[in-house]
């Protein structure tokens, strides 16, 4: 089965980033979201390879409960989202996700900067 994510076109290509300017919603969410170090280490795990809540319950060694948590709040955010459907050895189904971009690159500063980081990426 394939582990690339299910492009939504309502957001950036995977292969973009996503910047978000400080005094943004977006950004107050992430900051919000990222205050948390299980939540850091379970993005982190999604950056690395598109996963499953069991396979990033095997990395953290947390409770799939926990994971579930974590994963919601990192959704919520617009950092993830489910990219397809794997199944266990069991048959059971398990949602894929994936990061939403390639990067997500906070700013500070003017719209000016903005539109470099635009032109750079």
């Amino acid at each position: 089965m394939s582990r690339l994510p299910l492009q939504d076109k309502s957001r950036p290509p995977p292969n973009e980033p996503q910047i978000l300017g400080f005094d943004s919603d977006a950004a107050d969410k992430a900051f919000e979201v990222l205050t948390a170090s299980a939540t850091r280490a379970v993005l982190s795990i999604i950056y690395e390879q598109p996963s499953t809540p069991t396979e990033i319950h095997d990395e953290v060694g947390t409770s799939l409960q926990t994971v579930h948590h974590h994963l919601g709040k990192l959704e919520d955010a617009r950092l993830i989202e489910p990219a397809g459907v794997e199944y266990s050895e069991n048959g059971t189904e398990m949602t894929l996700y994936a990061p939403v971009t390639e990067a997500v690159v906070l700013f500070a500063g003017r719209d000016v900067t903005y539109q470099r980081l635009t032109e750079f990426f």
